[in-house]
């Protein structure tokens, strides 16, 4: 039984993979959101980072689309704050984030 395997089972097509990744993001931010909900404050990036088991840098490119910068021709959301606290780098929910979050969690 030597069957070929069809490419699509092996590889997804190249939109099918976008689609995965913008979908992972958009469950990766729904996360982040809910977890600086639950917060009374900022939390550090590091133990973000732990909790919601995603690298740094993916943490940080997410942060990038919520936050409050400017990104090429596109403005954030304004949901999150990245700061920095010496060494530590900080991520707080805005008031508009929060009320977001809220939203989004009831």
């Amino acid at each position: 039984m030597n069957e070929e395997i069809p490419q699509a089972l092996i590889r997804p097509e190249p939109q099918a993979a976008e689609a995965m990744a913008v979908l992972k993001q958009d469950e990766l931010a729904f996360a982040l959101m809910a977890e600086l909900a639950n917060q009374a404050g900022a939390v550090s990036l590091a133990r973000l980072s732990k909790r919601l088991q995603v690298r740094q840098s993916t943490l940080l490119r997410c942060i990038a689309y919520l936050g409050e910068q400017q990104l090429g021709q596109h403005q954030g959301a304004g949901w999150v704050s990245l700061q920095q606290d010496g060494e530590r780098s900080l991520v707080v929910l805005t008031e508009e984030g929060r009320t977001v979050a809220t939203q989004l969690t009831t």
